[in-house]
């Protein structure tokens, strides 16, 4: 019998994982790795913190846990794998079961036959079709070379300005990066709040004003019209619909688009990204597929999407590796999962955002819950804002998104698995979570969330979003109780027309101070006794009362 003969065309994440894989399911087959880039098996992730230089050296992105750089020399002597690296994949020939590839270098052509074929070809960084889009000083992010470039253009150009065109994971994490060398940052957003695809826009907006106070400058619903180049044809700025934006450095970051057109040629079927089923098979069943390239299937609303990330490429091409040698592994789907850290603080978020529940139909309630990460009695502990996504009808956990200086991550990926199980605001009140002070809270913020949803589902919680509370602070039609310390207050006032101070402790003695002719907003720090203020005058005879969703600690008040 014959050796199987395997074919792995991409070598960054998902192609390297899958050929790393076949070879242990199935040592005896000829594996081939094809990359026409100049690195494989790279960390493409930590590009924006090489360029930040919170990574030091770029080979640091390339090594193993043990430090030994990933070279074709490494591939074939520790995993016995061939790799042709700067080379193309221009063809494949189904009937006849061969890959055309070509020398990027020198145009030399080669035929490699297959048995099994993998195709992980990523995908590109999408190029508006813009006057001076290819101007120097203009960037994207997406290779090794693209994070060398634009380090040393910052070095050599003695740039002080520059702008980030997209608000997305790429684009953000590049503006702290320059930030960290100092320069003016200015971020342009076409849609109305930043991580448009990971944060509904109010927690968008809670990151962005921490943001701000990192000195980071935004234009959200801007339009960028074109990129400005001086004579010496160099970028000097862009304008956009509001107006001109100075800068010497310009990183164009609005998103990715499959690199789809090997499999077009070759008769794959492709929509938007090619088409492949739970066992990461394409429409041609000796063919595979995986990492950014491909569509994919959201566990939650179990609609196809394309969610390109580098955790889902890695696991991916596990499954391919076992299953074009024999095996039967599966790969569900994803929630979009995702964290980040800017700064001192974390955003992450899995599942739907409320956005995209309301586009496929789903009655949402949301839940807004701050506090802290740890026991609050604690030193150490550290706010961060909690929100669920809900479906009312069956009262599904559909998402959640976390911001805030506090540990984001551990809670992101509970939620992460609960999706993926189905989880109601119920079940998720009752998970045996761990609990020690130095660590977690007896209550913990997920805890808290599903109650606070429960409350609100059950008609006992009346709340108010921020928007709104926001919107009415001029009202002579609302009154608003503060139910904070006067401590509390003097650290951070609102500027609302008709207020009262009335500490929670003194509400039901001083209830009749409110009145009764008015809609009735209480408030607090965390909302922690906004429920209860809400309760006490309800039972005081007061009908037309709501508490503010997440107190005010987090909200950009007046923005």
């Amino acid at each position: 019998m014959s050796e199987l003969k395997i074919v792995v065309i991409g070598g960054v994440a998902c192609g390297p994982k899958a050929a790393a894989r076949a070879k242990r399911c199935n040592p005896s087959a000829q594996v081939t790795l094809i990359e026409k880039g100049e690195w494989i098996s790279y960390g493409g992730c930590g590009l924006p913190y090489y360029l930040g230089a919170t990574v030091k050296d770029l080979n640091d992105l390339m090594t193993t846990s043990w430090e030994a750089v990933r070279t074709p020399e490494f591939m074939k002597n520790t995993k016995d794998i061939d790799t042709l690296l700067g080379w193309e994949a221009t063809k494949i020939n189904r009937e006849e079961k061969t890959v055309e590839v070509k020398e990027v270098k020198t145009g030399e052509v080669k035929v490699l036959p297959y048995d099994k074929l993998v195709i992980a070809t990523g995908a590109d960084n999408f190029k508006p079709p813009m006057e001076g889009i290819d101007a120097t000083g203009v960037f994207g992010m997406k290779t090794p070379k693209d994070a060398v470039d634009m380090q040393n253009y910052i070095k050599v150009e003695g740039v002080e300005s520059a702008v980030v065109i997209g608000a997305g994971l790429i684009g953000m994490e590049c503006a702290e990066a320059f930030a960290n060398w100092g320069l003016d940052v200015t971020i342009i957003e076409m849609q109305n709040s930043i991580f448009p695809q990971v944060l509904d826009p109010e927690m968008g907006a809670v990151f962005q004003n921490y943001l701000e106070g990192e000195d980071l400058n935004f234009m959200l619903n801007t339009k960028v019209e074109k990129i400005l180049v001086n004579e010496e044809g160099k970028v000097s700025g862009v304008q956009t619909d509001k107006g001109v934006v100075d800068a010497q450095l310009v990183l164009v970051a609005v998103g990715v688009r499959p690199m789809v057109q090997l499999a077009v040629d070759a008769g794959l079927e492709v929509d938007k990204g090619i088409i492949i089923n739970e066992y990461c098979q394409t429409s041609d069943p000796d063919i595979y597929a995986g990492g950014d390239c491909v569509m994919t299937t959201n566990i939650v609303s179990g609609q196809r999407v394309y969610a390109p990330m580098g955790s889902t490429a890695n696991r991916q091409g596990r499954v391919i590796g076992t299953n074009i040698t024999g095996g039967n592994d599966t790969h569900p789907g994803v929630l979009n999962t995702a964290v980040c850290k800017m700064f001192d603080w974390s955003l992450g978020a899995t599942g739907l955002s409320e956005r995209v529940a309301k586009q496929l139909g789903y009655d949402t309630i949301t839940a807004i819950v701050p506090g802290p990460d740890i026991t609050h009695f604690m030193p150490g502990k550290k706010l961060i804002m909690t929100r669920l996504v809900a479906d009312r009808k069956t009262r599904k956990i559909l998402g959640v998104q976390i911001v805030g200086p506090g540990k984001v991550d551990k809670r992101i990926d509970t939620m992460a698995a609960a999706l993926s199980f189905g989880v109601t605001a119920d079940q998720l009140a009752n998970i045996d979570l761990s609990y020690a002070p130095p660590l977690s809270s007896a209550m913990e913020n997920l805890t808290n969330a599903a109650n606070v949803m429960r409350n609100t589902m059950d008609g006992k919680a009346h709340d108010m979003r921020f928007e709104e509370f926001n919107s009415k602070l001029d009202s002579d039609d609302v009154v608003f109780v503060d139910l904070r310390t006067a401590h509390e207050r003097s650290q951070k006032p609102i500027p609302a027309k008709n207020q009262l101070h009335i500490p929670i402790e003194e509400l039901r003695a001083r209830a009749n101070e409110v009145p009764k002719d008015k809609e009735v907003v209480v408030f607090c720090i965390l909302s922690t006794r906004g429920f209860e203020g809400q309760l006490i005058l309800n039972n005081a005879g007061y009908d037309n009362v709501k508490f503010v969703q997440g107190g005010i600690q987090f909200w950009p008040l007046g923005k």
